[in-house]
């Protein structure tokens, strides 16, 4: 069953359902960069694929950017976490062993064909890469569409080397799935499933 959905969000999903807007500071962008300012915390199921395969990884994320990364699919059992203060990425390769690898967070052994790093990983980065496509090119707003029970509010950002078509939690006013297209045709898409903001977190997740 589909979810009811507030009149306030109907209002808000459709008035926004325009033609392009270049080069300008989009409403909706900025009440979702607003949002991510104002959270804590947040966990989610992040499942993505691209050229490199699929990936799912239980993401976990306190401000001011720590990251827990528990890796479900490939490297089942490894955890990665990122520490903002000391800037280092602790490696634990296997859930059964205890040795660990301190790592600069661009070390080749945990980015990713496309280049991406855990220090920028969070959906922050994600709203300031969206910004950047937006201010170089344009902002248009689509109908809404239902993904996973929930009637999504829909952003096409298109920028000179990237599109993003991006559907958005019709509470939490976040991003939970995003493709991206890049200009020389490749295409990756990353679901934020199950995300959950400001949830009860235990400090010692963070500790490597």
């Amino acid at each position: 069953m589909i979810r009811q959905c507030p009149a306030a969000f109907l209002l808000w999903s459709f008035l926004f359902i325009a033609a392009p807007a270049w080069g300008e500071e989009d409403p909706v962008l900025s009440e979702m960069t607003k949002k991510f300012t104002a959270l804590s915390n947040y966990t989610t199921l992040l499942d993505s694929e691209g050229d490199g395969g699929r990936s799912k990884i239980v993401y976990t994320y306190k401000k001011p950017g720590f990251i827990r990364m528990d890796f479900i699919q490939p490297h089942r059992g490894a955890t990665l976490v990122f520490n903002p203060i000391t800037h280092k990425a602790t490696l634990r390769p296997f859930a059964q062993l205890f040795f660990t690898f301190s790592l600069d967070p661009g070390n080749r052994l945990i980015t990713d064909a496309k280049g991406h790093t855990v220090d920028q990983s969070d959906i922050g980065a994600l709203l300031r890469s969206m910004a950047a496509s937006a201010r170089e090119g344009s902002v248009t707003h689509l109908p809404p569409e239902t993904h996973e029970n929930l009637v999504c509010p829909r952003l096409r950002v298109e920028g000179a080397k990237t599109t993003y078509f991006v559907w958005i939690h019709p509470e939490l006013l976040l991003p939970i799935k995003v493709v991206k297209l890049f200009a020389g045709g490749e295409k990756e898409i990353v679901f934020l499933r199950n995300l959950s903001v400001d949830v009860s977190l235990d400090d010692t997740a963070f500790t490597p």
